[in-house]
């Protein structure tokens, strides 16, 4: 009895765990976020429609059963629409915005509400208008055009069920002059505001090529000072509040203004496009690292105490060494030095690099071509031991 309860307890709980930590929009993915954002959008536009079409019942220009039937169809969109966002079911989509299934979805409920809205239909297409400039978030101008004629088939099998059924109330000539203006402007709406989203997506490709210019050395492809400095200060604030330790190293190509004065600029080019590159293949996918300036980068192993560091750095340096270059010599080799430090709590980043600079200093001034720890070198049978 008593495990019988503690069960059904420890159940109570994580079901309460789950309701305190639901959040309306995801968290842990961006896009998705910003998708139901979109989507919330929406939902205010078909609050404010309902609120139109009960002000409309209110006032006698539409039939009860249709603001009813109105109410009902927005509530049922709209709680389909967010189940299948909110479990993800839209990343299968090949748009995961579903914004075509969304505005069709709204152009039937405006269908619906224009069959009893009697002679306001006018100012329902107004309504129309507002859906179709969803579709300048996502729609090119061939989805624009399909959803305007999917919007004008509604209209007309309006026109058509209102010939069957209420001829009298409905004046043919007015509605068909209606019609043929309300063709024009979703043919305008649709060019103009595919344009628009065209001209968006461009933009959104011009400042995310702009964003990774401004965020790397466009010589070496790695992180510039500024970019690995931030990612150094956000490594430093999650330790802060309580993740794991993390370790820095800094490495220095050795004799690397030799290299310029004999060889030329572009040879020592090609020495830091190369080093650059077996840094980047040495480390974990989890590991950062970026050019801290001239021919010294600075590496962060994140999640790594001082001897995982050392395995880490010592890697690092011997495929350095074991890297050729064939345009400068068969013979032609390049060395690495670095100082290593790990980060300790609620220290000043400024103290954490200083150790590090000073570490490879002494690797340097020990001989170069090694890795040296704060101030104190690991011998090549601790490193053995260590790998």
């Amino acid at each position: 009895w008593n495990m019988a309860t503690v069960i059904e307890q420890t159940g109570r709980q994580t079901l309460l765990q789950k309701i305190l930590h639901f959040s309306i929009i995801p968290k842990g993915d961006k896009q998705q976020a910003v998708r139901m954002r979109r989507f919330l959008m929406a939902f205010a536009c078909y609050v404010l429609c309902s609120i139109l079409a009960y002000i409309s019942y209110l006032a006698n220009i539409m039939e009860w059963h249709g603001m009813i039937g109105i109410l009902l169809i927005c509530c049922f969109n709209n709680i389909i629409l967010y189940i299948i966002f909110r479990t993800g079911l839209n990343l299968r989509m090949s748009d995961p915005s579903l914004t075509a299934i969304q505005m069709c979805a709204a152009v039937l409920v405006i269908m619906y509400g224009m069959y009893f809205a009697n002679e306001s239909r006018a100012v329902l297409l107004l309504v129309y208008v507002i859906v179709l400039m969803f579709g300048i978030f996502r729609l090119d101008i061939r989805s624009f055009l399909f959803v305007s004629v999917f919007t004008l088939v509604t209209y007309g099998i309006d026109i058509i069920l209102l010939y069957h059924f209420r001829s009298k109330d409905i004046n043919f000539k007015m509605e068909f002059l209606q019609m043929v203006v309300f063709a024009l402007v979703l043919v305008a709406i649709s060019v103009i505001g595919g344009y628009i989203s065209n001209l968006r997506k461009k933009l959104g490709k011009s400042l995310s090529v702009i964003r990774e210019m401004s965020i790397r050395d466009e010589l070496t492809g790695a992180s510039n000072r500024r970019h690995i400095m931030e990612q150094l200060e956000n490594e430093r604030q999650r330790v802060s509040r309580g993740g794991e330790r993390f370790s820095i190293a800094m490495l220095d190509i050795d004799h690397f203004k030799t290299v310029n004065d004999t060889l030329g600029h572009l040879a020592g080019d090609e020495v830091l496009r190369g080093t650059s590159n077996v840094i980047r293949n040495s480390l974990r996918s989890v590991d950062l690292y970026g050019r801290f300036g001239g021919e010294e980068f600075l590496i962060i192993m994140t999640q790594t105490d001082i001897e995982g560091a050392m395995i880490c750095a010592e890697r690092v340096r011997k495929a350095v060494e074991q890297k050729r270059f064939p345009s400068l010599g068969n013979d032609f080799k390049v060395t690495v030095s670095l100082g290593l430090t790990d980060y300790r709590k609620n220290e000043k980043i400024d103290t954490t690099i200083a150790r590090a600079d000073l570490a490879l200093y002494r690797a340097k001034d020990g001989g170069r071509n090694r890795v040296k720890y704060d101030s104190v070198m690991y011998p090549e049978s601790e490193l053995t031991v260590l790998s």
